[in-house]
């Protein structure tokens, strides 16, 4: 009877507790719910700017604070962003979805991938080959940089923690010693939590001991240690826009929790569910994983370590859906191999599609060389330059990327049409001051006697007037006279060839004659040249514009008298050549040959003129509109020159009578402008 009652009592205080036990966990489940329904965001706007060549695609979610899904599917290129907690709604129409363009992204698409009470809002961007993505988070919500690559389309996040942070004091350790066992550890009177099953090979190895559990194993001296004394987070650097960056980095980053291990002769087989249990992961092991090594790694992530002890043991890992494999590498590869060549074959099967593709502004050539590469092996593109059509042959899957590139390629090309200014001013200045000492009396400077005849006017004679001389007494008796006549300055060489004005100065007498003529000339000239060569192109076509003429030389052959003589042209043109192309940004990076050639006829060889060439070839980049200075040139020549008689010349205040001098100066400037402007509409 005692008996019986014992047992009803146990029976009774064990439904009591279920109870007890239910509603303790009806009454979490009840808050959980209505947490999650007030956590629950809404996706409220969509936006995409431009940056660069890449892209920016900003999703408005305020009060999101989830850590976002991401992956990435071929066949055709997409990148898939999961939000959880998030309402897709209705703030983001099929509207908003379509405007938002970029060459990097064929389409995108928003949707409710599950409803309550765990919503999750999916995001997928059919993106271009080669795409390189990052997520990472915003203010209001989360942002997806898009940025131009070569090869596969590649994924990854940014800013977002990779694993929930765990409620621990210490980093994660895992101590283990094979040697002596630890000293024993004073702690409360706390049940420890199971450790899993290890198997036989560490039946004689003191218990491992985890994170998780070292509030229960740790001294109450080190649990007492505040958190202030721990490290703070160093915060990350501000990125330099011109610091140097290594392409093709693909080092992993490990960020499991850490271990310290020192374990001789251990089976890899146990030291495996040891890493596998510390990262939460299911173990599926090859039979051919087999041996015993030794292990020694101080405070090191636990996927590290994995990584470390199977490249060891020439052993490769597959991590799906949390559980972990591993096998012989050549197994591994053997097997990926075997499953790449199923897809291909399932990709290939299947009925082929024919469909053809007017284009309105590429060329059918052009275009099948890009799409070409993009067909499967089952594919094929004929082209029609008559009609300018596309006529395409592959599975249906591929046709759609083909299509949806087509319309990307076949669209109009904005022009640009460039004018250039060149400007040449040349500017001349002369001054120049002579003497002439007349010689004889003939024109322009003779002078007249008393009936107005120059007849008979000596230049040192017997009676006045007569040029430059002195006369000396006349002996009458005996007919002998004296005379000194003299020409300081002869024609050619003190004077000046065209002078602008004269100042006539003449002293006669019986006896004594000065005649001399004072020359003085200044001019001043400006000759200013503008060509404004003007050309339309499309962009990145090259035009060229070219105006000038060819002159002809005589050329005689075999250079012997007497030989056949032919006419040869050499151009003198102005010529401009150019290729623009237009920035996402709406700037303007123009390659620009310019070149002017023209005949100075004022130096000729046998009569055929000398070739004067000004050329430039540079890139620039320029604004819509903008004005660019593509070069100058100012050349400034001083000639100053003076020719008299010796000695005389170098008389103070006098010796300007005996010399003649000049003084030219020119002025030549090349100034060349180019304004482009894109033309619209």
């Amino acid at each position: 009877m005692n008996a019986r009652l014992s047992s009803l009592l146990v029976a009774g205080g064990v439904v009591l507790a279920g109870i007890q036990a239910g509603s303790l966990l009806a009454a979490p489940a009840a808050l959980e719910a209505q947490s999650i329904k007030a956590a629950t965001a809404h996706l409220e706007a969509a936006s995409l700017t431009t940056d660069g060549a890449g892209a920016s695609l900003l999703l408005r979610v305020p009060g999101f604070a989830g850590r976002p899904g991401l992956q990435v599917l071929h066949a055709p290129f997409r990148v898939v962003v999961d939000l959880p907690g998030v309402e897709r709604g209705a703030q983001v129409s099929r509207k908003v979805l379509d405007g938002l363009k970029h060459p990097l992204i064929h389409r995108v698409r928003l949707g409710q991938f599950a409803a309550m009470p765990h919503p999750v809002t999916r995001l997928v961007l059919d993106v271009v080959p080669g795409t390189q993505a990052t997520v990472m988070p915003a203010p209001d919500g989360i942002q997806i940089l898009l940025m131009p690559g070569e090869g596969k389309v590649q994924a990854h996040m940014q800013g977002f923690d990779i694993e929930p942070v765990r409620p621990t004091v210490e980093p994660a350790v895992v101590t283990a010693q094979l040697k002596a066992p630890p000293a024993p550890v004073a702690a409360p009177a706390r049940p420890l939590a199971p450790l899993p099953s290890v198997g036989p090979a560490f039946q004689t190895l003191p218990r491992l001991v985890a994170a998780t559990a070292l509030s229960t194993a740790l001294p109450e001296a080190a649990q007492a240690q505040p958190a202030a004394q721990a490290p703070p987070a160093a915060q990350p650097a501000p990125r330099n826009p011109y610091a140097g960056r290594t392409l093709g980095d693909d080092t992993p980053k490990y960020t499991g929790s850490r271990m310290t291990i020192d374990l001789q002769n251990t089976d890899i087989r146990e030291f495996l569910r040891i890493l596998a249990d510390t990262g939460h992961l299911n173990l599926v092991m090859d039979p051919d994983v087999q041996g015993n090594y030794g292990y020694r790694f101080t405070d090191t992530p636990w996927d590290q370590i994995l990584d470390v002890v199977l490249k060891n043991a020439g052993l490769g890992k597959e991590i799906q859906n949390g559980v972990l494999r591993v096998a012989k590498v050549e197994k591994l590869q053997k097997e990926a191999e075997e499953r790449k060549k199923l897809e291909e074959t399932r990709a290939l099967a299947g009925p082929l599609q024919t469909i053809t593709r007017p284009l309105s502004y590429a060329k059918v050539g052009d275009v099948q060389s890009i799409i070409k590469n993009l067909l499967t092996k089952r594919g094929s593109v004929i082209l029609d330059d008559r009609t300018n059509t596309l006529i395409i042959t592959d599975l249906p899957s591929n046709i759609k990327v083909l299509d949806q590139l087509i319309q990307t390629l076949d669209v109009q090309i904005p022009q640009v049409q460039i004018e250039a200014r060149i400007v040449e001013a040349n500017k001349n200045w002369q001054r120049a001051f002579g003497v002439v000492w007349p010689q004889a009396n003939v024109a322009p400077t003779a002078i007249t006697g008393a009936s107005g005849s120059t007849t008979g006017t000596p230049w040192v004679g017997t009676q006045s007037p007569y040029w430059n001389g002195v006369q000396g007494f006349n002996r009458t008796a005996s007919g002998q006279s004296a005379a000194v006549a003299w020409a300081p300055g002869m024609n050619g060489v003190t004077s000046i060839p065209s002078p602008a004005g004269e100042f006539w100065f003449s002293f006669l007498s019986d006896r004594f004659s000065i005649n001399a003529v004072l020359q003085a000339l200044e001019s001043e000239g400006v000759v200013k040249i503008v060509s404004s060569p003007k050309v339309v192109t499309q962009n990145n076509k090259k035009a060229t514009i070219l105006s000038g003429e060819k002159i002809p030389y005589p050329t005689q052959q075999g250079g012997a008298q007497g030989g056949a003589i032919t006419v040869a042209f050499v151009d003198a043109n102005l010529e401009l050549d150019v290729t623009p192309q237009i920035t996402n940004e709406g700037t303007i990076i123009m390659d620009i040959k310019l070149e002017k050639a023209e005949a100075d006829f004022s130096r000729t060889v046998n009569g055929t003129p000398t070739i004067l060439r000004k050329a430039l070839d540079t890139q620039v980049l320029v604004r819509d509109g903008g004005t660019a200075v593509l070069g100058g040139v100012y050349v400034t020549n001083t000639t100053t020159g003076s020719a008299g008689v010796p000695f005389l010349s170098k008389i103070p205040f006098l010796g300007a009578l005996f010399r003649n001098k000049s003084k030219q100066t020119s002025d030549a400037e090349l100034l060349i402008f180019i304004t482009p402007h894109v033309l619209r509409g």
